[in-house]
């Protein structure tokens, strides 16, 4: 399917609001991208990944472009227009705006390109499964993160980064696994902890450790209890 019209009403609203702020703050760009710029140039990649669904349908790959390079330049704007709503105060706008890159990475994954950045899908991820318990979306949450997370450039899944904690690779694995968690659907939760031990096995020990201890509030059933009770003890005898 397109981007979404939904998507494109709030970022068209968050884009208005953050140039009107931006007017109006009087603040000096300097070297910067101004707001208007980066809305000018989002805008227009939004039309362009329209007009290739037409002319070329919704998936598979799309001739003669680079659907991960355009892509990567469509977030790189985004992040940069939503880097100007945090530093107008603007925390809905930063939020709509993190959920357009997430609808421009989704539009790369249905033409067969590579996600190169990950940074503000993390958080526009992170911030939506933490505004909802319901348990369908949820799962399909999970998908759109074993999505991201399988399309990820060689170099992202690399990892080289190690050191990092707040590295947004093992934020979006970490989180892959919160979320599917709390679906509570066994398949989901076992791909999700499969694909943690074989990006983050180094997190494993600790992370169904910590999981273990969660896993015995009400609000889990004994599968879950059971099934972080098996993970817990494959990775504590690993280390």
């Amino acid at each position: 399917m397109p981007i979404p019209a939904e998507i494109r009403t709030s970022f068209a609203e968050a884009n208005r609001l953050v140039q009107q702020s931006f007017i109006e703050s009087g603040i000096q760009p300097g070297e910067q991208v101004t707001p208007d710029q980066l809305g000018e140039a989002i805008e227009q990649f939004l039309f362009v990944f329209d007009k290739l669904d037409r002319e070329h349908g919704e998936k598979g790959p799309v001739p003669y472009d680079d659907v991960s390079q355009m892509g990567d330049h469509a977030i790189g704007f985004i992040m940069d227009l939503a880097y100007w709503a945090d530093r107008l105060r603007l925390p809905k706008s930063k939020m709509d705006l993190e959920k357009t890159a997430l609808a421009v990475a989704h539009w790369v994954i249905r033409h067969d390109g590579e996600i190169r950045t990950l940074e503000p899908l993390v958080n526009s991820l992170a911030a939506s499964a933490n505004l909802t318990q319901d348990i369908p979306t949820l799962k399909a949450m999970s998908e759109v993160i074993a999505d991201v997370i399988e399309h990820a450039t060689p170099v992202i899944k690399s990892d080289l980064e190690k050191h990092d904690v707040t590295r947004p690779w093992r934020i979006l694995n970490l989180n892959y696994a919160i979320v599917a968690t709390r679906t509570q659907d066994r398949t989901i939760i076992e791909k999700a902890y499969d694909t943690l031990g074989r990006n983050l096995p180094e997190d494993c020990p600790t992370f169904f450790e910590q999981g273990l201890q969660q896993a015995q509030k009400d609000v889990y059933g004994p599968e879950v209890r059971e099934l972080m009770q098996d993970y817990f003890k494959r990775w504590a005898t690993r280390h």
